[in-house]
């Protein structure tokens, strides 16, 4: 020890050191601050860590600072101050470990050297063998350095240097957002990025790196000179996103290159140009705009294409291509928002061409909401647009506009509840749309094609769309009132029963313009006449109705659960429903009669048909919990039309005095595995009509969900086949990272003899903490509108921190459906 030095041990091993102090203590405590106070700071109360990362700690004058090591080496002759053994430092949040610690007066350098380790106050870890920095925190010099910041993502060098209060330089880095493995921790984490030098700026909040190769499980994969990511704390930065490769029939091989442009916090722009080998270049963008009372987003995209018969005899034949689109949202108050969503496109197929999405309907549309606890209204204006090839024109409507308003009084009437429910809707149609009735054979008409074709229509192929088709949208105007005044109660008894009586008056009012617009493909003979009232013309009903519900639940305990048996029964009288053939059907299309809609006092899906005459709906529901976490659940019933016409279709399932027996069934033995099952029985014989079944759960590796589907024959209703089908999904996980995954559907039975495949996909996948990696083929067997079957690989990634993205091919087209086994 030279002269002039002092060695005292740390009472208790614990200093407790304040500003103001004796010179000697001064030093220990600038060089406790020295040690622990990262290596620069930022402007106001924001302070950086060693690699420029902010942290929010407030920088206080009169914070206490404690001291712990095994020995405080005072040497006044030289001016240096040595905490050595077991040093630790606490001041301000900041922790500070290291074998010895050492400030030099003289110079205003700190040093802590042998096993240093830092913990900043958000949480960043610092491991490195040697530290050297200024006091004024400005610059430093630090030996085999490890950074693990708050998002687990790690760097390592051999050195690292702080340089003008901004810049941190490792010196042969490497860096990557993978966890070391603690049973063999020199194994190379899955990805990395090495780099002779690695900068961090801390004012642009950039990571550079320089001369830098990519690892995938510890084997180079690419190299490249320079590159750049934002730091881990960065949530949005300006700067190129990962390229998007990708291949298509009709398009050739690609490229998209993406740059965003974080322009303010509350918006940004992303600009893209894409080369197409057989279309040429493409250029996209997308503006976001975040305001104080919603938020708003403008997207387009345009190329001159280079071969249009590419798409030959297909809308896309043509030069000019592109689209552009506008939504957004916005709240009034806080019960009333209002927003929008609107396309224009040079063609109907463009953004299915160029995958900017798979629907085959686009709906622009305006609308105003408002809700309240006893109130909900909801006004649009909306324009129906097909994104496939149209043959004759749009046949989808614009709507101008559809109200819908419900209104609960705040007072009871009579002891129950009174609401009000409105529904106003205009709509306009060109050309007329049709359905098949039964499902299509291969080679039989199709109605939506034939009918729209502009060829001339035979008497023969008239009266075949006048047996085989169902008009679902009639050419013309079409405006409709309907508003129903609703009264119910409900009381229970002594006994537990609970009786529900109910009323209802309903009010309707047409006003049509229905057009015959096809007297030249017919040669003069009518057709849309046929199905509804032609020309202008009113109409008006009124539809009042009265009920009661039944139900009686038994709740049955044991010390293994508990049972509840409900038995229920619906009445409901009313006049026979209306003659609605003159009028258009707009939103009734779909009826499907099960256990779910055998209780609902309108059975139909829309206001266009209505239920009318008098109904009774019975039935009994099972419920069991069991305290082992076992569930089940039953529910059984019939409808009767009791008195007046019957208003329901051929095939529903309500066409006879009584329906068909509807049932449903589920189990749920264990938290991780459900089965279910819907039928339909017909009432004569018990013979199914129609079931679903569904099973979906876990067990170990293997997670599924299958759904087995049939729909028996119906010869009165022209269905002399059963339809049955199957899909599913499954997932196998092969250990903690991998997995592989697949699924499928399948036509079992139906038009066509034999199985044949709708779709399947197939792939492999792997994920952990630091990478999210999969590769698919998918395959589509059926034609949709224009676009073709195909086959597509896709490969999807993410490496956390660094890029994700999505590389797809079209790797071949298919003719139409394929046999099992061809």
């Amino acid at each position: 020890m030279g002269h002039g030095a002092t060695k005292k041990k740390a009472g208790g091993g614990l200093a407790h050191l304040r500003s103001g102090w004796p010179a000697g203590t001064l030093a220990v405590s600038i060089l406790a601050l020295a040690a622990v106070v990262p290596l620069a700071w930022a402007q106001d109360t924001q302070r950086t860590g060693a690699l420029g990362f902010e942290t929010a700690v407030a920088d206080d004058p009169d914070a206490q600072m404690v001291l712990e090591s095994n020995e405080l080496i005072y040497d006044f002759d030289r001016n240096v101050v040595t905490a050595q053994g077991d040093v630790e430092i606490y001041y301000q949040g900041y922790t500070l470990e290291s074998d010895r610690v050492i400030y030099d007066q003289n110079t205003r350098r700190v040093f802590a050297r042998g096993n240093v380790r830092i913990v900043e106050p958000d949480g960043t870890v610092i491991y490195a063998d040697t530290v050297e920095l200024t006091d004024d925190f400005a610059e430093g010099f630090v030996e085999q350095l490890t950074v693990i910041t708050t998002e687990d993502t790690r760097f390592a060098a051999i050195s690292a240097e702080r340089v003008d209060d901004n810049l941190t330089i490792f010196t042969q880095g490497v860096y990557t957002a993978c966890e070391v493995c603690e049973d063999q921790p020199d194994r190379a984490p899955v990805w990395q990025i090495k780099s002779a030098r690695i900068i961090h700026d801390q004012q642009e909040q950039v990571v550079y790196h320089e001369n830098a190769s990519f690892e995938l499980l510890g084997m180079p994969i690419a190299y490249v000179p320079f590159l750049r990511h934002p730091d881990p704390t960065v949530r949005r930065q300006s700067g190129f996103l990962a390229p998007q490769p990708g291949y298509d029939q009709h398009l050739g091989g690609s490229l998209k290159v993406p740059y965003f442009f974080a322009l303010a916090p509350n918006y940004d722009l992303t600009v893209a140009a894409t080369g197409f080998t057989r279309q040429g270049g493409m250029g996209e963008f997308e503006w976001r705009h975040r305001l104080k009372r919603g938020s708003y987003m403008i997207e387009g995209a345009a190329i001159r294409q280079l071969d249009p018969e590419a798409f030959i005899d297909l809308p896309g034949e043509r030069d000019f291509r592109g689209f552009i689109r506008a939504a957004g949202q916005f709240h009034i108050n806080e019960f009333w928002h209002w927003g929008f969503d609107g396309r224009l496109s040079t063609d109907t197929t463009f953004q299915r061409d160029y995958r900017f999405t798979s629907d085959t309907e686009y709906r622009d549309e305006v609308f105003l909401i408002g809700q309240s606890a006893r109130n909900w209204f909801d006004a649009r204006i909306a324009n129906y647009e097909s994104l496939v090839r149209e043959v004759d024109g749009p046949r989808l409507p614009f709507v101008h506009p559809v109200i819908d308003h419900n209104y609960i009084f705040d007072q009871p009437v009579l002891g129950g509840r009174l609401s009000l429910d409105s529904n106003v809707i205009s709509l306009t149609r060109d050309q007329a749309e049709f359905a098949n009735v039964t499902p299509r054979m291969s080679g039989e008409l199709n109605c939506s094609t034939n009918w729209n074709s502009r060829e001339i229509i035979s008497e023969t192929l008239r009266q075949r769309i006048l047996d085989d088709c169902e008009l679902i949208g009639a050419p013309g105007n079409y405006n409709r009132v309907v508003s129903q005044a609703t009264w119910e109660a409900s009381f229970t008894d002594n006994l537990g029963q609970v009786f529900t009586p109910f009323a209802w008056v309903r009010g309707d009012i047409y006003a049509l313009d229905i057009k015959e617009t096809f007297l030249d493909q017919t040669g003069g003979l009518p057709m849309i006449g046929e199905f509804v009232e032609t020309g202008s013309h009113t109409a008006a009903h009124a539809m009042p109705a009265v009920g009661m519900e039944y139900r009686w639940p038994f709740l049955l305990s044991a010390s293994w659960g508990q049972q509840v048996i409900e038995p229920i029964a619906q009445v409901i009288v009313r006049p026979d429903a209306p003659d609605l053939g003159e009028i258009p059907n707009e939103d009734a299309q779909s009826l499907i009669f099960d256990d779910t809609t055998l209780f609902a006092r309108d059975k139909f899906s829309g206001y266009d048909l209505i239920e009318g005459g008098t109904r009774a709906n019975v039935g009994v529901r099972y419920n069991l919990q069991a305290n082992n976490g076992m569930s089940a659940g039953a529910m059984f019933g019939q409808s009767y039309q009791l008195a007046g016409e019957n208003p329901f279709p051929l095939g529903s399932g309500l066409e006879t005095s009584r329906s068909d027996y509807v049932a449903s069934v589920r189990f749920e033995p264990v938290s991780n595995l459900q089965l279910a099952t819907r039928v339909r029985l017909d009432e004569a014989d018990m013979s199914l009509r129609r079931q679903d079944i569904v099973a979906q759960g876990s067990y170990g590796p293997l997670t599924a969900r299958a759904t087995y589907s049939e729909i028996g024959a119906d010869p009165d209703f022209g269905i002399d086949f059963h339809r049955r089908e199957i899909q599913g999904t499954a997932s196998i996980k092969l250990d903690e990272n991998w997995r592989v995954f697949g699924g499928g559907r399948i036509e079992l039975e139906g038009p066509e003899e034999g199985s044949q495949w709708i779709s399947n996909r197939v792939g492999i996948g792997y994920s952990d903490e630091c990478i999210v990696v999969s590769l698919a083929y998918e395959r589509r067997y059926v034609r949709t509108g224009d676009l073709e079957p195909d086959e597509r690989v896709v490969f999807r990634f993410n490496l956390r921190t660094v890029a994700e993205g999505e590389i797809g091919a079209t790797v071949g087209s298919g003719s139409g459906r394929d046999f099992l086994g061809n």
